[in-house]
């Protein structure tokens, strides 16, 4: 049986050569269709290698390599971090939890109450107004550990299940699957308030999480990710309401569109796009300063004669420039893209 995939070879090759000395997992879909253009993992190796029978040296040498070669980190599920904010913010605006104008007040540090001992949620950047625009813009953890506590579990959880947070993805290669609480697992103040700014127990695979961002460019809907071409269909139908992917959506094109937004260095002039930075805290504790980091950037076309969306996640970017290191490769890739489809 010939299958045709949806795959984008020239992008494929771009996005692997932009990472392939980093610990990354990459996807592109188109995210009016659910096609996937991309689905990337690195380091990697040659599948040709195994065609004639691999040498045991270098079986064993793909088995011990630290870096892990033979893992498809695309199936693999990770803290999103501030990737998760536009997604808690779209809860919130759903659940009228949200008020986009309210000045929530600049805070670095905040706790709920002293019940949290010595736990704050701190942040790098406390914008004024602290409003959702500059939330998202400037990335805030405070504003969506409080906005979190707002929405409350239940309206918390329900949405993580509408967006099958937690459930098998279906698609044609196997994907582990995501999570918002392990099981058994008691459900604090603290938790949640963590979970909304993309820490806490999250972890979330690459490809559910850039479909997820899909829904902000089609007022609400998820196409079906797939890889096989023709089997474009709605996944989840009207998951947030157009208003508030309105907003969302405008927030994001802030984020790269704004001078000081953390996405900014992927800005043009000439196609307008939406974006987030992630960057994610793997520590054992609030204390613990030998912990690593993961840098997370989705980007996306608002056109809809150019629609991408791009999903990079990438281990160990701490002092390597955080989320600004996969903004900075992101670059290649998009243009790469870009040119071709106005070709």
């Amino acid at each position: 049986q010939d299958i045709t995939l949806t795959i984008d070879i020239d992008l494929q090759q771009s996005l692997y050569n932009e990472y392939q000395n980093d610990k990354s997992a990459s996807v592109a879909l188109n995210p009016k269709t659910g096609e996937v253009l991309a689905l990337v993992s690195t380091p990697s190796y040659s599948n040709n290698d195994f065609v004639l029978g691999l040498s045991t040296d270098k079986w064993n040498a793909l088995n011990n390599d630290v870096n892990q070669p033979l893992m498809s980190r695309y199936k693999q599920t990770y803290t999103p971090g501030s990737s998760m904010k536009p997604i808690t913010a779209a809860i919130g605006l759903e659940t009228k939890a949200i008020d986009p104008d309210k000045d929530l007040g600049a805070k670095d540090k905040w706790q709920k109450d002293s019940s949290w001992g010595n736990y704050y949620v701190t942040t790098l950047h406390a914008p004024s107004p602290n409003n959702l625009k500059n939330a998202i813009t400037y990335s805030d953890n405070v504003y969506f550990a409080r906005s979190a506590l707002n929405i409350g579990k239940e309206n918390l959880f329900k949405y993580y299940k509408n967006l099958k947070i937690g459930k098998k993805v279906t698609f044609e290669l196997a994907l582990n699957k995501s999570q918002y609480i392990n099981k058994n697992q008691k459900v604090s103040d603290q938790l949640i308030a963590d979970s909304g700014y993309g820490q806490g127990q999250i972890l979330i695979n690459p490809l559910q999480l850039a479909s997820i961002y899909s829904a902000f460019v089609n007022n609400g809907s998820i196409y079906q990710p797939h890889i096989v071409q023709g089997q474009t269909k709605t996944w989840i139908k009207n998951v947030f309401s157009k208003e508030t992917t309105k907003i969302i959506k405008e927030d994001l094109i802030n984020a790269i569109a704004d001078e000081n937004g953390t996405g900014h260095a992927i800005y043009h002039d000439n196609v307008i796009l939406a974006g987030k930075t992630g960057t994610a805290e793997i520590k054992q504790s609030q204390s613990d300063t030998t912990g690593t980091e993961l840098g997370w950037f989705t980007v996306m076309t608002i056109d809809e004669k150019q629609p991408i969306l791009m999903t990079t996640v990438v281990e160990d970017v701490k002092n390597r420039g955080g989320s600004g290191y996969v903004v900075e490769h992101t670059k290649a890739p998009l243009d790469l893209y870009l040119s071709q489809v106005s070709d």
